[in-house]
């Protein structure tokens, strides 16, 4: 959102998974599909209300049987969840309940038609093994890209990635898959250059639009 009709001391900005049509293909609906699995652990933690400021996240939920589909096929219908773990502390779970169709709520939440008179370069970063937020990451950069002047500095990046992995260590795998390198060193190389160049002003190397 900082890229929008930003301040002039804005110099470079780094989307990384970011979310743009929450029911066509981004974290709570995939093309309308509800995505159960990652909605409710990610609001069991991150959704409580904090009534103090804090630097502590709210516990993940402690799954108490380990096969997933067994704990939502025992919960029965998808209702009963709110009651039981949530109450109405969590807004926007009972929101998207409340709007199950393609409506004005989902599409005021895009921002796409909004990155317009972009200033700063920008460099969106996305995994193509995130099962959140692809689609956020291949779709802001389109939308930066047609929307505005050639000469702004807009660039994509793209790599072999869970959701976020990028940012959390060494990326040697995804799961039982590897790669045989560290997905993740190229990167930061990368990235720290960006920031060094368009943020901090120093002349070390030479971009060119992807």
């Amino acid at each position: 959102m900082g890229i929008i009709n930003s301040h002039p001391a804005v110099k470079a900005v780094s989307p990384q998974a970011p979310v743009t049509a929450w029911f066509l293909g981004d974290d709570f609906h995939h093309n309308g599909a509800f995505f159960l699995l990652d909605c409710f652990p990610f609001y069991y933690s991150f959704g409580q209300p904090r009534r103090e400021l804090t630097r502590r996240g709210k516990p993940a939920f402690s799954w108490p049987v380990p096969d997933n589909y067994e704990f939502f096929l025992s919960m029965g219908a998808v209702k009963n969840i709110a009651p039981k773990y949530f109450g109405d502390s969590i807004k926007f779970w009972n929101d998207a309940f409340a709007h199950p169709d393609y409506d004005d709520f989902w599409k005021a939440r895009d921002p796409r038609r909004h990155l317009t008179n972009v200033k700063p370069a920008v460099m969106t970063v996305g995994g193509w093994f995130d099962a959140e937020d692809l689609y956020g990451a291949l779709n802001t950069y389109e939308a930066i890209e047609t929307q505005n002047s050639p000469s702004v500095k807009n660039f994509l990046v793209m790599g072999p990635w869970s959701h976020s992995q990028w940012a959390f260590g060494k990326a040697n795998n995804l799961g039982n898959i590897y790669w045989g390198l560290d997905a993740n060193e190229k990167f930061i190389e990368q990235e720290n250059k960006f920031f060094d160049f368009y943020l901090r002003g120093k002349a070390i190397m030479k971009y060119r639009k992807l």
